[in-house]
This record gives C-alpha cells, sequence and structure tokens, in this order.
C-alpha cells in the first residue's frame, strides 16, 4: 500500500498534522493504535478523502540513507509514503518507552534525549515538575529527528513526542 503522506498518533497533533496535508493535496492515512482522543473530531478528514486507519498499531519503519522507506503495521504489513508524521506522544501513549537502563522510541529507534542518571528521572515530591516529562525526540528545528546521529529528512515528530528544552 502506497500513500503520499502516513501520520502516525490519532491524537489532537497527529490529527492536525493529518487534516493539514490532506488540505494540501496528498492522499494521507492516519494511524492509530485505539480510539480517537474525545477532543479529535476527525469527520473533516475522512469526508476530505483522508483514510483512518484505528486499531492497527505501527510496530516498526524502515529507514534508508536518511529516510524513511515504509512503516510495517500489525494488520496490513509494510506501507510506505512519501512524508511521515511521528505523533504517538510520551509514555502514557506509547510514543517513548522505558527500562531499567534507557528511554527509547519504539517505531523506529529515534535518539532521544533524556537524563541517563535514572535517580534523576522524577521527583519525589509527587505533585513537583517530574523531569522524565521533559524527556523526548531530538529533532532539528524544523521536527526532523535524528537516528544515531543522522537527520530523518522526511520524517517530522510533533506534540508531546519532543523533547522538551528547558
Amino acid at each position: 500500500m502506497k500513500f503520499d503522506a502516513i501520520v502516525i498518533g490519532g491524537g489532537w497533533s497527529g490529527a492536525k498534522a493529518a487534516l493539514e496535508l490532506l488540505k494540501s493535496g496528498r492522499e494521507v492515512a492516519l494511524f492509530m493504535s485505539g480510539r480517537p482522543v474525545d477532543k479529535v473530531d476527525l469527520s473533516e478528514f475522512k469526508s476530505l478523502g483522508g483514510l483512518v486507519v484505528a486499531g492497527d498499531k505501527v510496530t516498526g519503519g524502515r529507514i534508508e540513507d536518511g529516510k524513511v522507506v515504509s512503516v510495517t503495521t500489525e494488520d496490513l504489513g509494510t506501507v510506505c509514503a512519501d512524508v511521515y508524521v511521528l505523533a504517538t506522544g510520551k509514555f502514557f501513549g506509547g510514543g517513548l518507552v522505558a527500562d531499567m537502563d534507557k528511554v527509547y522510541e519504539p517505531v523506529f529507534g529515534l535518539d532521544v534525549e533524556y537524563e541517563k542518571d535514572r535517580s534523576k528521572w522524577f521527583d519525589p515530591d509527587f505533585f513537583a515538575d517530574q523531569p522524565f516529562l521533559n524527556f523526548g525526540v531530538k529533532a532539528d528545528a524544523e521536527g526532523h529527528p535524528y537516528k544515531d546521529g543522522t537527520c530523518i529528512s522526511n520524517l517530522t515528530v510533533t506534540g508531546g513526542i519532543l523533547a522538551s528544552k528547558q
């Protein structure tokens, strides 16, 4: 399956990106692993011919020569596009995952900015600003992320998955 643009993540920023890409004349598929967030209205996107693929999780992506060439989903398999947008959120949306040693982005394995000392990931005061909320994917000024230090030119990360600058 081939599209002009693939948007991964059905929250507010993913839905907005998908709609803007569709309005620019592109054939767009919006992949969301669950159902739309309550405040996201996809009716205009659907009425303009956008494809919403709800319940099909994007599990990986193939990158070659600084560009995404395809993504793999649980149900559709390999899907290709010219442009990709990653808007999967941070920890609670599954856009970032933490294990005992690191924080990582699970779809493309993008470079993530986070504190290496795990004891500094949180503040013991539950009501304090929590440091882990600032972790996120490293990106240039246009939102193009890095993988192993190389900028991925046809992928844009948006919304909560970005690293917060303090």
